[in-house]
């Protein structure tokens, strides 16, 4: 939390309808996500209920923000500004950099060595799709509506609490998908790096653009490389987004970002 800034009635307010969109994302796309369709895996797009699933949650977050929004909860500030949905600072794209080759590094890091990219043309474009709408969808729940309303007063404590409930998402894995207890919390343990490092990208460059771009080429190349990362390589992986994402939302702060967020 920013030093000298109490929290307050308005600020309780704010919190809650954070949190509140970050709940309506995560009960739509794990019960929606859930449901048994198998017309949703058609052959030529096995992909398609994955990625309407993503838009589905999409449409909660806005419609939850939306009503958020319109109670007064989070000031006056356009929606589309809160969300990130806007070009932001060209300027500090420099800083996603590292983050752009470390969502590379999957392509060359892979179990017992073997680089590269696997499945048919189809495969690589319905994944390609799949992930991106994942990259739309989450960024703008967690590093769009819900950083973009808290950051403004609290860009400390949100980048905190808004990783934290982004990787506490992924227990959802667990719940419905039939993950072991061990890989659940493990996902739970590097989302919650990666949302470190994703929210201070967003406090200092302004848009969920380039972090839903990046989030979803990170999960393409993770998906399509032949094998898990070596846990070394991870755990690396893992220290290193929260040493970056502390040193971007340092700067950030530092350069007064915080406050155009919402």
């Amino acid at each position: 939390m920013t030093r000298g800034t109490p929290i307050g009635t308005s600020g309780v307010r704010t919190w809650s309808g954070a949190l509140l969109v970050m709940i309506a994302w995560w009960v739509t796309t794990y019960t929606f996500g859930s449901l048994p369709m198998p017309a949703l895996r058609p052959g030529w797009f096995p992909q398609l209920g994955a990625t309407l699933t993503n838009g589905l949650s999409l449409a909660a977050a806005w419609l939850a923000a939306a009503l958020v929004h319109r109670a007064g909860w989070w000031g006056t500030a356009p929606l589309r500004r809160i969300a990130g949905w806007s070009g932001g600072h060209l300027a500090a794209l420099g800083w996603l950099a590292p983050v752009l080759a470390v969502q590379l590094s999957y392509i060359w890091i892979g179990r017992q060595g073997i680089p590269g990219i696997a499945g048919s043309a189809g495969t690589l474009i319905g994944v390609a799709a799949m992930m991106l709408a994942v990259g739309i969808s989450e960024e703008t729940a967690a590093r769009g509506f819900a950083l973009g309303a808290l950051g403004p007063r609290w860009p400390w404590s949100g980048m905190i609490v808004t990783a934290v409930v982004f990787g506490l998402w992924h227990l959802g894995n667990g719940l419905f998908f039939g993950k072991s207890v061990d890989e659940t919390w493990w996902q739970v343990l590097s989302a919650t790096t990666f949302g470190v490092c994703f929210a201070g990208a967003r406090l200092l460059v302004g848009s969920v653009w380039p972090l839903a771009l990046l989030h979803g080429l990170g999960d393409w190349t993770q998906v399509l490389s032949p094998g898990a990362a070596p846990v070394w390589y991870q755990s690396a992986v893992m220290i290193f987004e929260v040493l970056w994402g502390v040193t971007l939302t340092a700067l950030a702060v530092r350069r007064g970002r915080h406050r155009e967020q919402g």
